[in-house]
């Protein structure tokens, strides 16, 4: 016969435990852990409870069916505790969970202390069996209770006061035991001690010591000296009359009243909670000095109640349901919340080795979890996620403004976010007019020669025509005339960036430049030859001649407009009125003072580049422009506002041949220190509400956002998404005060190097959150080369 198990029928099932470490912060406001208690009592199951049916027969009896358990299974009871360990230079918190009601103690934790970070860990700091260990017991009946003012941390600090003790190399620790248990003897057992308080008999836990039996006996003796008095009285005894045994017994056990936290403790929730003290030192004396240290500690919650210190003698698991030779104490929610505690504010200062949580912490909203451009890694409550620019379809292109210090990280963090855009077939245009060049030296490092177009305006060699040859030329006779008015428009901001006396050229002037501009550029001509036809006659003459006669209907007006300037003698045109253009002379004499800006003047455009083409390539476009060549800011200026406006009309022309903007490759456009170029900002602020539906995304740097004198009132109505790197100054922070509620110029100073505080677009308006910045791009590029060798291998 088949022997048959017990295991068979029944399946023992043991609790298994998570440890979870947390991490405070400044916040921390240890006012409602007492909801951390309530859910701890709420994990209780009796025994029907705890047993379940895994398998069963359907049974027909008397023509009826039931159904009978094959196969149960019966779940052993858990519990819930808090460790406090601490060492003369660390101080760590930690939750001991079941692993089946993780999820409900995680979200009373969550609600009691905001912003903490919570992370599971392996293991938690131990003691050997030899450590000296101290059971923490009340002095009288559960029923009394200890002092329970939510507002102070008053035990926590006590305990804290063992550091200033503590030897390198001593450790103790706090354990508290949080055993759920029944709640429905609690009221009966709590009424029975009132009535003992009531009655004035002694209401020690310890019911056979000597200072229980003293009052035991005061007690009976005051009890018969009433009942003799007022047998002899033959009536009872007044109110007035004094009995020195029974004002003796009040005083002995603590007088009648009880205390608020006594009458509350009727009604609370309560657990079975054993608390150990432990502690260990190479130096004995030490070690047992610091247990009593720590134990002494709990006086500062005395009340009705104390806890008491007893030796343990036995060893320990943290994961042992219960403590062997430790006694129960049946604390209330809010008793226990002195013992469930964090370190806030005022200790995190005093007691500065303390790991904490810098800033606040807030979670990333779902749609910036993936994307393309990644602003860094995002740590929410102990998770690490990935937080991403927008990537959807009407976000995408906003402009990004990266705020920070010299060195905290822009260039790494630029170096990163071209990798993204190029890994994901964009193109990247580096604007770069600092120094040498090292941004664009930089970040063309990282991409193969065949993912690079450089456009080095300092080298004579490689130097193009000064013009806007990506208009090119068309037959229809009003694609070709406003192709003409495109150019004109740049010309036309280019010249007003060549600053005389900090003023625009006069409409006249304007006029003339304009009727210039539209008679040279409808016949493919290039800037230079505009200056020509303004100061030259016979040139201007010739281009006149040329205008085909289908465009008089458009050019008539200019032409007549350029025939002003004729200076005439006896009917013949002998010169030009150089005094209705002086300004635009002026002008163009600046322009040629920079060399490389009066040799681009001069060259033809044939060998230009054309920007349409090269923006629908996957590449990086570094348009150089160094310090060296370009010395002065106005020199920087009117190269860096011609290159704008020659990116500004490709962006437009792209968009008129190639009408599915699906098509149209996305092309991020950076600009490090924008604020140095003033026309090229201006340029780009009556620009910004258009830009990015010709699917080209501004990224902007600077060290200040008051530094953006023009483009500044425009940010916000452009939907920016800021990024303040770590070092910035308050007054960005002061700048974007409400946007970033509820981070503080204090979490900002608080930010770790290479770390980003984040004002993001997102679908559901804006998002805040603190990122650590993605790593070096070398170590990514080397990661990059290490999968690609493998994948050959």
């Amino acid at each position: 016969m088949k022997r048959i198990k017990l295991s068979d029928y029944i399946n023992v099932v043991k609790p298994s435990y998570v440890y979870l470490r947390l991490t405070p912060n400044n916040s921390i406001r240890n006012q409602s852990t007492h909801k951390i208690a309530k859910s701890i009592a709420s994990i209780y199951r009796n025994i029907t409870q705890n047993i379940k049916k895994e398998d069963a027969k359907v049974i027909k009896f008397l023509n009826k069916e039931f159904l009978f358990g094959t196969k149960y299974s019966y779940e052993m009871n858990s519990k819930v505790s808090y460790y406090v360990y601490i060492e003369k230079k660390k101080v760590e918190f930690y939750f001991i969970i079941p692993k089946r009601h993780l999820s409900l103690i995680k979200e009373k934790i969550s609600d009691s202390w905001t912003n903490i970070t919570v992370k599971e860990v392996k293991g938690l700091p131990n003691f050997s069996e030899s450590a000296t260990k101290y059971q923490l017991v009340y002095s009288k009946e559960n029923a009394l209770s200890l002092a329970t003012d939510r507002r102070n941390d008053d035990l926590l600090r006590s305990k804290l006061n063992v550091v200033d003790v503590m030897n390198e190399g001593d450790k103790v620790g706090v354990f508290y035991n949080f055993i759920p248990t029944t709640q429905f003897s609690w009221r009966s057992s709590y009424e029975s001690t009132i009535k003992k308080v009531k009655r004035n008999l002694p209401t020690e836990r310890n019911k056979v010591g000597t200072a229980y039996i003293l009052k035991m006996l005061i007690g009976i003796v005051s009890g018969l000296f009433d009942d003799l008095g007022e047998v002899l009285s033959g009536s009872k005894k007044k109110v007035s009359d004094e009995n020195v045994f029974e004002a003796l017994i009040e005083r002995l056990n603590g007088g009648k009243k009880i205390s608020d936290a006594t009458s509350k403790k009727a009604t609370a929730t309560v657990l079975n909670a054993q608390i150990v003290v432990m502690s260990e030192s190479k130096d004995k004396l030490s070690e047992r000095n610091n247990a009593r240290s720590l134990a002494q500690s709990f006086e500062t919650i005395t009340e009705d109640n104390r806890l008491v210190a007893k030796p343990l003698r036995k060893s320990f698991k943290f994961t042992d349901y219960s403590i062997a030779g430790s006694e129960l104490n049946k604390v209330g929610d809010e008793e226990a919340q002195n013992f469930i505690a964090l370190a806030g504010r005022d200790i995190l200062e005093r007691y500065n080795f303390i790991e904490k949580v810098e800033t606040q912490e807030t979670e990333v909203p779902e749609d910036l979890r993936s994307g393309v451009m990644c602003v860094g890694e995002s740590t929410f409550r102990g998770a690490k996620q990935k937080a991403y620019l927008s990537n959807y379809e009407h976000y995408r292109n906003l402009l990004t403004l990266l705020i920070g210090p010299t060195r905290a990280g822009k260039s790494n963090l630029i170096g990163n976010l071209s990798i993204d855009s190029i890994e994901n077939g964009e193109c990247v245009i580096i604007f770069d007019f600092i120094k040498n060049c090292e941004l664009s030296d930089e970040i063309s490092a990282l991409f193969p020669k065949e993912k690079v177009l450089n456009i080095d305006n300092s080298d004579p060699a490689q130097l193009q025509g000064l013009g806007y040859n990506e208009v090119g030329y068309t037959s229809n006779t009003f694609a070709q005339y406003e192709n003409a008015k495109r150019q004109t428009a740049n010309l036309l901001a280019l010249i007003n960036a060549i600053n005389v006396d900090e003023s625009r050229l006069s409409p006249k002037m304007e006029r003339y430049l304009e009727a210039a501009a539209l008679v040279v550029f409808i016949n493919t001509g290039s800037i230079r030859d505009v200056f020509r036809v303004l100061q030259n006659h016979n040139s201007r003459h010739d281009y006149l001649s040329q205008v085909p006669k289908a465009q008089f209907e458009f050019m008539e007006e200019y032409m007549t407009s350029l025939e002003e300037l004729d200076e005439i003698k006896d009917d013949v045109v002998v010169g030009t009125k150089l005094n209705l253009i002086v300004g635009i002379i002026d002008r163009l004499s600046i322009l040629k003072r920079n060399t490389q800006m009066e040799l681009m003047l001069k060259r033809d455009m044939d060998t230009n580049i054309n920007l349409v083409e090269e923006m629908q390539k996957n590449q990086v476009i570094c348009i150089r422009m160094p310090e060296s060549k370009f010395p002065t800011e106005g020199e920087r200026d009117i190269a860096t506002t011609y290159w704008i406006t020659k990116i500004w009309l490709a962006l437009q022309i792209r968009a008129d041949k190639i009408r599915d903007y699906k098509k149209q490759r996305k092309v991020n456009l950076v600009i490090d220190e924008i604020y140095q170029v003033e026309n090229t900002e201006k340029f780009i602020e009556k620009k910004l509400s258009q830009i990015a539906k010709f699917i080209c995304k501004p990224i902007i740097s600077c060290h200040y956002i008051n530094q953006l004198k023009h483009l500044r009132k425009e940010l916000r109505s452009a939907n920016t998404s800021y990024m303040l790197i770590a070092g910035c100054d308050e007054d960005n922070y002061k700048e974007l005060k409400a946007q970033l509620y509820p981070f503080t110029a204090e979490d900002l100073a608080n930010m770790k190097p290479y770390h980003a505080m984040n004002y993001v677009k997102c679908r559901d308006g804006y998002s805040r959150f603190i990122t650590k910045l993605p790593g070096k791009v070398e170590d990514r590029i080397k990661r990059k080369q290490k999968e690609a060798e493998q994948c050959k291998a």
